[in-house]
């Protein structure tokens, strides 16, 4: 069996342009630094108003159609400096995160999906022992104010 693992968070503020500004960042990181260790694709999706978002897009990935929605979509392969961009380099100066969406995958598999600026953020897990170890995680950050589990194929 398989979880996704959702987090809600606590906002700040919210950006000119809507995007939430967040209480605190570090569970972003540690959450997403873990998944770096195993990611070696991504996927970007991007407002065409978001241009710190657009510069890391064409600086890492590769522009893709996208007929569904309005957003711009970068793809790629994962590379060190683009690791070290999501470590150091992922807030805007406005301070929200510069993706609108972030998708790290392995193999094929979303592993870790950071939606409407970090707002909702997933990974997957592969055992109830990895949720349970999730949810204690989350407790040392108190901004996350709810972790959900979906069951999944």
């Amino acid at each position: 069996m398989k979880y996704n693992i959702m987090f809600m968070v606590r906002k700040k503020d919210f950006a000119n342009n809507m995007a939430p500004i967040l209480d605190s960042y570090e569970w972003w990181v540690d959450l997403v630094k873990k998944a770096l260790e195993n990611a070696d694709e991504f996927e970007m999706r991007i407002w065409e108003d978001d241009l710190e978002g657009i510069k890391s897009g064409e600086k890492f990935g590769e522009k893709v159609p996208n007929n569904e929605t309005k957003e711009i979509v970068y793809k790629g392969k994962m590379v060190s400096k683009l690791k070290e961009e999501i470590l150091t380099n992922f807030l805007t100066e406005e301070g929200y995160i510069k993706w609108f969406t972030l998708t790290l995958r392995r193999e094929n598999e979303d592993i870790f999906t950071s939606e409407h600026y970090g707002d909702e953020t997933y990974i997957l897990v592969h055992t109830m022992e990895q949720v349970q170890a999730v949810r204690n995680w989350a407790k040392n950050y108190p901004t996350i104010c709810r972790v959900d589990v979906f069951e999944c194929e």
